[in-house]
Formats: structure tokens, C-alpha cells, sequence
């Protein structure tokens, strides 16, 4: 038999890969880094992105919500329950004098100011002659921001209560009598036994009668109501010191021993400036075409009120409110350069523009327009 002459090789190499060199190893960390890094800075970025988003979202929902504060407080100025006082103020007080707003011979003269304001002519000046305490220092809770106005809505609270059931803890209330035999139209006190006004006679209740020609008032008394004025401004801080610029609001109330007293209420973190139009009925101008001359609810002309007359106060009918909200914190990189209005163009002692301010805060601009639905009502021509 001839012989095989196949060669048979056997190789010392194993056909399985037993691990992985060194430069692979270095290769793959190195992908896996950069995508790391990718992914890294990509949660960043987002992460930046979604903080300025919300940042915004705060800022416009704090502008609407004091659009909303300011407006729904405006549509109840003048409003003194059943009483509607007509003709002008004769003198003009501090707002915060409570021996005024209590005295008999002067509170009608307050009643009918339903509106009334301080004007700062442009952002950067001072209102003179500050009421209520405020001022311009900043370690105080009445610290006024520059160029920001004050403006002060006086009405009853639209709940009443039975002049039985009022407390005798320093509120003011306001009582107007629905009787006809009564010999004054409203009181106010801050003592509910001493508001004895009567209200139409009810069933089985004579109570609001005239008898021998003596007129005799009985309980049940009218009803009461709490007297408010509340004035609204920018402070230059939140708490004293802290550099924020807030919307407040200085308020009417009680101090809880049996005295009434104006207090401060924070309302709205980053509110920076506040200006304030003013529309007046005007009794020698018919803007509308309707009806001719004469008081109609109507505002005629807008103002700043730097200087309005008493009467002018008295026929206020509608009030345009121009707000700038800033964010609370800095944005990095940001530079705000933008140019805001804080007034109509042609509107007298209108306070004009404010910005750049060239810093890294981000603002919006905010205007509200509201009628006043008391006093203009009651000079609406059917």
C-alpha cells in the first residue's frame, strides 16, 4: 500500500480570546467617559434650563396674581353698603388719622375720597410728605421703593354682621340706616352698642316707626360692616433689609386690646415698581357723546393726580395700574436691556419709561385697566 503523504499540523494557539490588551482597555474608558461627559453636560444644561423656566413662570404668575390682588380690591372701592355718598370731598386728611375717620364732622369727607393716591413723578423720585409712617430708609417694614406710588381704596367689607353679634374689639364699623325716621344716614364707631340706626320695618317687628309725631327706632338695629382702607405699595425689602422688592399692603384693622390701627401685610415677592393712572368723571366734559356734559361714569381725561383737586379725587371712576415684576434671583449671563413703560404716552404727570437697568435680573412689564363699579354706577345715565 503506497503511504499517506498528508501532513497533519497542529497549532499552539488557542482559538479563544483569553482577555483584552491594554490600548482596548484605554479605548473603551475613554467612549465611555465622553458619553458620560455628554450626558453629564446635557442634564446640566436641561437641569439650567427647567430653574430659569420656573423662575419665569414665578415671576409671571407673581405679576398676575398682583394684577388680580390690586383690580378685585379697586372693584369694591366706594362701595359703603347701601349708602352712596355724592358730591366732592371738602378736605383731604392723612389717610392713617383715625380720629378723622371717626369723627362725625369729617369721616363723610373721607368716605367720599373712595380713591386717592401719592405720586412719584418718575422712577427715580421720592414722594414728598410721606403718610402713615412710611419712608425711604431701608430697615423698615414701611420702607417705599423709589419711583413707586401709593394708592389707598376706602370701603365696607361685603360681609356684614347683626349689630348684636358685632365684637368690641377695636374694629370700625360702618352702620347705614335703611329707616326713614332716622335723623342721620350712617354711623361709624368702633363701639357696636352705639350704633343703634334702624333698618326697614320686618314681620311683626315695628321697629322704624313715627308715633305722635316721635320718631322711635327699636332693635333690631341695622346691620354693620367693617370699615377698610387699605393702601398698596412697593417696599423696598420683604423683611427689613433683605433687598426685595415687594408688593404691600397697609391695612385697617385692630390690634387685639380694643384699638384700632393701620398694620403691614407682605403680598407679593418681586413687584418693583408701581405707577397709577387715574380716569376722571370730569362734570364740563362729555367724552363719550352721551348725554352731553355732566357726571356719567365715564372717565373723561387720565392723570397721574400729582396735582388733582379734591373734586377731581371725588369723580375718580376708573384707575390704570402699570406694574414691573423682576425675577427674585439673578440669572448668569443674563443682561436685562430692555426699556419698560410705567405710563400711557400724553397722559399728564405720566411717569414715563424706566430700564435699561443693565443687571441680571429678567422683569416684565404688566398694565390693568379697572373701573370702579361704586362710584361710577351711581352716575351711570339710564
Amino acid at each position: 500500500m503506497k503511504p499517506d503523504n498528508t501532513i497533519i499540523i497542529h497549532s499552539t494557539r488557542s482559538s479563544r480570546q483569553r482577555g483584552l490588551s491594554l490600548i482596548e482597555l484605554m479605548v473603551s474608558i475613554t467612549i465611555g467617559l465622553l458619553i458620560l461627559v455628554s450626558l453629564s453636560s446635557m442634564f446640566i444644561n436641561q437641569s439650567r434650563a427647567r430653574a430659569e423656566l420656573d423662575k419665569s413662570n414665578r415671576m409671571i404668575d407673581n405679576g398676575r396674581y398682583s394684577l388680580e390682588l390690586l383690580s378685585e380690591s379697586l372693584q369694591l372701592a366706594g362701595f359703603y353698603g347701601a349708602f352712596g355718598p355724592t358730591g366732592s370731598s371738602a378736605a383731604r386728611f392723612n389717610a392713617c388719622n383715625i380720629p378723622r375717620i371717626l369723627s362725625a364732622t369729617s369721616n363723610l369727607n373721607i368716605l367720599l375720597l373712595h380713591t386717592e393716591g401719592f405720586d412719584a413723578a418718575t422712577p427715580a423720585s421720592q414722594i414728598a410728605g410721606l403718610p402713615c409712617g412710611f419712608t425711604y430708609a431701608a430697615n423698615s417694614s414701611l420702607s417705599l421703593k423709589t419711583g413707586s406710588d401709593i394708592i389707598v381704596i376706602r370701603r365696607l367689607e361685603t360681609t356684614s354682621v347683626t349689630q348684636a353679634a358685632a365684637p368690641n374689639d377695636g374694629s370700625i364699623y360702618m352702620q347705614v340706616s335703611s329707616c326713614q325716621y332716622d335723623t342721620t344716614p350712617y354711623r361709624i364707631s368702633t363701639d357696636p352698642a352705639t350704633l343703634t340706626l334702624g333698618q326697614r320695618n320686618i314681620t311683626g317687628v315695628d321697629n322704624c316707626i313715627r308715633v305722635a309725631g316721635i320718631n322711635t327706632i327699636a332693635a333690631p338695629f341695622a346691620d354693620l360692616r367693617k370699615l377698610k382702607t387699605e393702601m398698596y405699595f412697593i417696599a423696598s425689602n420683604n423683611n427689613p433689609g433683605d433687598g426685595i422688592p415687594t408688593l404691600k399692603r397697609l391695612e385697617l384693622t385692630n390690634n387685639g386690646a380694643g384699638a384700632p390701627t393701620f398694620s403691614p401685610t407682605p403680598l407679593v415677592e418681586g413687584i418693583e415698581y408701581m405707577q397709577v393712572e387715574y380716569g376722571v368723571d370730569d362734570p364740563l366734559l362729555d367724552t363719550d357723546g352721551i348725554g352731553g356734559a355732566g357726571l356719567d361714569g365715564v372717565p373723561d381725561s387720565y392723570t397721574s393726580c400729582s396735582a388733582c383737586t379734591l373734586e377731581q379725587w371725588s369723580n375718580v371712576v376708573s384707575v390704570k395700574f402699570h406694574l414691573i415684576a423682576r425675577n427674585i434671583d439673578e440669572t448668569k449671563g443674563h443682561k436685562d436691556t430692555t426699556t419698560y413703560s410705567l405710563g400711557t404716552a400724553g397722559v399728564a404727570g405720566a411717569a414715563g419709561t424706566v430700564g435699561p437697568f443693565n443687571d441680571s435680573y429678567k422683569r416684565h412689564a404688566f398694565t390693568q385697566l379697572v373701573r370702579l363699579t361704586n362710584p361710577s354706577g351711581r352716575r351711570e345715565l339710564p
